[in-house]
């Protein structure tokens, strides 16, 4: 049997300071499935651009700039804005706070914004070529550490994704997945949420089928350590793996762990 030959297309978008990495796996690479990832990458470029407008702290005439200042207009009048308030008020309450929009006394959900931002631009512009085009094997939506990804019905294509050791290039394991998102949260990308005590964690990942939660989760994993994120782990059915300075690499799916430490107890 033929194993099947796959090809990736890819464009980079540079937004809201940071590079977004579009891919697309075909084992046709038409030429006009180039012009359709132009095409894909001109509208979400478009998306992004009008998003970082709306949502930028460093903006003085942004939605989020007006709301510190104590206008309310976007929370009644912007969908957009309620949508991402809303996520950022659920994240904290599942998150019992460990990740949290609010820094200094001010809102600011860039946090939450840029996987928020994916996950739009995704359903709207890359997941339906899916179903338009049936040369496309996958789509892929990539920031840093943050990928948002989907492979088309009926197809037995998977993508591989790679997680490292913290700040190197070793590899330490892959997923390999054919829908979902993967956030990856270490103490250098990890958002600036204060810790209740000094943490052990080092690294963690969250699989899940929606970006802002892998994000959120992999965030509040880093700020709530070893002695409280495993119990958020099994409440929440939460699946990835995370690394302790003392413990390792610990793996965990629907909230049950893969461990024989007893990392419950203290």
């Amino acid at each position: 049997m033929t194993e099947t030959k796959y090809y990736y297309l890819t464009s980079s978008i540079k937004q809201m300071n940071t590079m977004f990495n579009i891919v697309i796996a075909t084992t046709n690479p038409y030429e006009s499935i180039q012009h359709t990832l132009d095409d894909t990458k001109h509208h979400i470029e478009i998306d992004l651009h009008e998003i970082d407008d709306d949502f930028s702290i460093e903006k003085k005439d942004s939605m989020v700039s007006k709301f510190q200042k104590g206008d309310q207009d976007p929370l009644i009048n912007s969908e957009p804005f309620q949508l991402v308030y809303d996520q950022t008020i659920i994240a904290e309450q599942m998150t019992q706070h460990y990740y949290s929009a609010y820094f200094n006394g001010k809102y600011d959900p860039t946090g939450i914004i840029k996987s928020w931002a994916m996950e739009r631009v995704f359903d709207n512009y890359l997941k339906p070529l899916l179903e338009s085009n049936d040369d496309i094997e996958g789509v892929s939506f990539k920031s840093d550490e943050d990928v948002k990804l989907a492979t088309r019905r009926d197809s037995d294509y998977r993508w591989s994704i790679n997680i490292n050791k913290p700040n190197t290039d070793e590899n330490l394991t892959s997923y390999y997945l054919q829908n979902g998102s993967i956030a990856t949260v270490n103490n250098l990308n990890f958002e600036k949420v204060p810790r209740s005590k000094v943490s052990e964690m080092e690294q963690v990942t969250i699989l899940s089928g929606n970006l802002t939660d892998s994000v959120v989760w992999a965030n509040a994993g880093i700020s709530s350590g070893t002695e409280i994120f495993p119990k958020m782990i099994s409440r929440s059915d939460l699946t990835g793996m995370f690394i302790d300075k003392k413990l390792g690499i610990v793996n965990f799916r629907d909230g049950s762990l893969s461990t024989n430490k007893k990392i419950f107890l203290k």
